[in-house]
């Protein structure tokens, strides 16, 4: 009766493991993990040559691989070079002309690579979100050796560049054409956060002419920005990270890689912090399950 009711139980948690296993597949930090930080100089923290950073003995890395090409590029290189620009005044010559190659709007191509289509079409008004603003926007300013980043928000994504003459990352809104600024200068992403958060005086700095969109900013859209930077959605992705390199890390470091850098405070949901609870829920049922499949077979033996 005690072997019959133990194999009850191994049949019941090995359904609840095989279960627990298939909703995991399904979550989108399944075998990821996520680091979380709270502290701003972490977040913030100077970029390296390789724009890589460690973390827990992993490289976090948000390179963009991709590269504009020659004609792109020289056309960029040209575009930035006239006059004396330098600082945040040569991002925004860059962002300009990403505008220029975007217009806002549903996306023509839910597949598109958005670099991939510049570099290759004649198309200049290609209809994207945000995020391919940032995106493109990154990647040439990589291209020219401007350290650079995406920042995902809560519904909107924009881009960072690390401005090496005031020594600090600022937030640069492509889509929207503008950068937040205050007595200190230029802000970055949490700098902004934190001046929502504590009321204080923001001044937006727009640098984009309208282009038949209308996503330029506008103080109507003051109150919508705003909840977007409050709402503790503040993430930067690992730019090299793809099923390879998953495996590898997992079977050589036996850790799982990270994936994603969260900036924290009181408002943020954690990403990835139920697939956590899951994994580690998983890993109990399995070792309950070895000690009842152990027991059942020494209650056969008797």
């Amino acid at each position: 009766m005690r072997a019959q009711l133990s194999r009850i139980i191994s049949v019941v948690i090995v359904c609840l493991i095989v279960l627990g296993v298939y909703y995991l597949i399904t979550l989108p930090c399944s075998f990821v993990d996520i680091y979380y930080t709270s502290e701003k100089n972490d977040f913030n923290e100077a970029p390296t040559d390789s724009m890589a950073k460690e973390i827990d003995g992993y490289s976090f890395n948000y390179y963009i691989p991709n590269k504009l090409e020659y004609m792109n590029l020289s056309v960029l290189n040209d575009h930035i070079s006239q006059g004396s620009f330098d600082g945040i005044d040569r991002v925004i010559l860059i962002a300009k002309w990403t505008r220029g190659k975007l217009k806002f709007g549903k996306p023509d191509n839910k597949n598109l690579v958005v670099e991939e289509i510049v570099n290759h079409s004649t198309n200049k008004e290609l209809s994207v979100l945000c995020d391919s603003y940032a995106r493109l926007c990154a990647i040439a300013c990589q291209s020219l050796d401007i350290p650079s980043r995406i920042i995902e928000l809560n519904g909107h994504v924009v881009l960072e560049t690390f401005i090496r003459e005031i020594n600090k990352w600022v937030m640069i809104d492509p889509i929207y054409g503008y950068y937040m600024s205050n007595n200190d200068g230029p802000l970055s992403v949490v700098e902004i956060i934190e001046c929502y958060k504590n009321g204080v005086q923001l001044t937006p700095i727009v640098f984009a002419e309208s282009i038949s969109d209308d996503c330029l900013y506008e103080e109507k859209h003051e109150s919508e920005l705003s909840a977007i930077y409050l709402n503790g959605f503040t993430v930067i992705s690992d730019q090299n990270l793809d099923l390879k390199k998953i495996i590898t890390t997992i079977f050589t470091k036996l850790q799982l890689p990270i994936a994603k850098l969260q900036f924290v405070n009181e408002n943020s949901i954690l990403i990835g912090y139920v697939e956590k609870k899951l994994r580690y829920g998983i890993l109990i049922t399995v070792i309950i399950f070895i000690v009842t499949f152990i027991s059942t077979i020494k209650s056969s033996n008797t």
